[in-house]
């Protein structure tokens, strides 16, 4: 029989690197309610398809449908590019628990959304750094049980 064994599993406790934080006496830290699933991006919207439109149903072959079907093929591109980005903000409110030790112009940080509400640059850098320290994979190991 086999025995899958859990050798190091990530810590819900983070200390992000960004703007140094990390090199403070003490730091502050994101604390993970959950972390996402392998298969969970978090994206900012769903992907459009080209086809599934009524420009393509009423397409008649004229030049104002041929213009009309550029314009609606390059808005699709535009968005599918859009819809790949990370929501950074959804996976905080549903990974997120609270912040510990971060203050922004005299003012306590814990919850999410006032983490939210901090300037969209730093926001961003410290949202990115989370969002890939949750998606670093646990460490297993197999073995086999002697019986």
């Amino acid at each position: 029989m086999a025995i899958l064994k859990s050798l190091k599993q990530k810590d819900k406790e983070y200390i992000f690197k960004s703007f140094g934080n990390s090199e403070f006496e003490n730091p502050a830290k994101i604390i993970f309610a959950r972390f996402p699933q392998p298969d969970e991006t978090f994206p900012t919207a769903n992907q459009k398809s080209i086809l599934e439109s009524s420009i393509i149903k009423e397409f008649d072959n004229s030049q104002k449908s041929k213009e009309k079907l550029v314009e609606h093929i390059i808005n699709v591109m535009i968005d599918n590019i859009t819809a790949n980005r990370i929501n950074y903000e959804k996976f905080f409110e549903e990974c997120v628990s609270h912040i510990e030790n971060l203050e922004y112009e005299s003012k306590e940080i814990k919850t999410v959304k006032e983490f939210l509400e901090l300037p969209k640059e730093a926001f961003y850098a410290i949202a990115s750094e989370a969002y890939l320290y949750s998606k670093e994979n646990d460490l297993f190991t197999i073995e086999e049980k002697k019986i």
